[in-house]
């Protein structure tokens, strides 16, 4: 791509901030970004419909300008700029009908990684929800599958799945919702940068933009067409994850969530989904495996998953060896993520180690 030509796409990047569709339409429509430059306002404004005052506001010097300086920045800070007219432009990204015409990368990760999981959730979540985001992507990268995680960076469910993928070995992408110039929340400056170091930070958006509650919401389309599927941990009725689900929906992305007690508010939004069938239910790894049609590459019968397994199974015979408890008493004791607990003790029982007493209680089956 000619050096003019990335001018002209960062420039309609700018004017047309989070209207990638917008933009693709004007490129198909003129054969390339630098013909839409060649029009004038009116005549634009003629041929597509849009207002005189964003043709003009379009086709000013003032943009273009604004459009070099922003090219020149990202030069300078080593930032790569993907265009949706590049190889280098994430493959899953591109076939959805708003992806942004340009994309903003920090960090060595690949943007189309053979396998890609967006893990969101609420930002006030409970140890539950935290737990369940560690153990799910720890149990990923034991089975080996080398698959990269995708977030927001924000506080509770976000940014325990970056610092867990990082831990685990795990490529991470965090998608901005601002410039590439800034990092929000502060606190999580460290991990932003250790993600640019093993990873990516990705933004559509230019340096120095203003940072609104309305650009977390539109940067949650690219967290969603970056992956394969999106898992829910922990959400309330309303929020950011809710919205980035609806989202993977439409693009035809695997929507998982994590249930949750039917009367703890924190997971109402994720009981909905799975209640309301827009979403599968996600019990643990297995459950993301075959919605994702993912084939573990270590068998789960290896000597050290087999060792882990064995000594939870233990752990929560020996808490029965005091008498019955119920889910939440063994939940509590065992520490063990409720999805996880409540499959172990599915197996402990059909293999007959344990038997259900009452509705809610298990005990020793001798």
């Amino acid at each position: 791509m000619s050096g003019d030509e990335l001018v002209y796409l960062t420039a309609l990047n700018l004017a047309l901030r989070y209207r990638g569709g917008t933009a693709r339409a004007l490129i198909d429509h003129f054969g390339a970004a630098s013909e839409v430059f060649s029009q004038t306002p009116s005549s634009l404004a003629k041929a597509t419909g849009m207002a005189f005052e964003v043709t003009t506001q379009l086709l000013s010097k003032e943009n273009l300008h604004a459009a070099e300086a922003e090219i020149n920045w990202t030069l300078m800070q080593g930032i790569k700029t993907h265009t949706l007219y590049d190889s280098s432009y994430p493959k899953r990204l591109f076939h959805c009908s708003d992806a942004p015409v340009i994309l903003y990368q920090s960090g060595p990760a690949t943007l189309s990684p053979a396998k890609a999981l967006a893990v969101v959730g609420t930002r006030s979540a409970t140890p539950y929800g935290l737990q369940v985001t560690a153990q799910i992507i720890k149990n990923l990268a034991a089975r080996g599958h080398h698959c990269t995680i995708i977030s927001g960076l924000a506080y509770g469910i976000d940014i325990t799945a970056h610092r867990t993928a990082l831990e685990a070995g795990l490529p991470t992408i965090a998608v901005f919702a601002f410039g590439l110039d800034h990092i929000q929340p502060a606190q999580h400056t460290a991990t932003a940068l250790k993600i640019m170091e093993q990873g990516a930070c990705v933004s559509d958006f230019p340096s120095k933009t203003t940072i609104t509650k309305a650009n977390f919401l539109k940067r949650n389309r690219i967290i969603a067409g970056l992956a394969d599927g999106v898992l829910v941990v922990e959400s309330k009725e309303t929020g950011g994850a809710l919205t980035t689900a609806e989202i993977a929906q439409s693009y035809d992305r695997e929507v998982m969530a994590v249930p949750g007690r039917w009367n703890d508010p924190s997971s109402r939004g994720c009981n909905a989904l799975i209640r309301e069938q827009k979403a599968a239910l996600a019990n643990g790894v297995e459950d993301i495996e075959q919605q994702l049609s993912w084939t573990p590459s270590l068998s789960e019968a290896s000597p050290a998953h087999t060792q882990e397994k064995d000594l939870l199974d233990a752990g929560l015979l020996h808490i029965l060896e005091q008498g019955p408890h119920s889910i939440d008493q063994l939940y509590r004791l065992s520490h063990i993520p409720l999805p996880e607990l409540s499959a172990r003790l599915m197996r402990l029982t059909i293999k007959g180690s344990i038997k259900r007493i009452h509705q809610n209680q298990y005990g020793l089956s001798c």
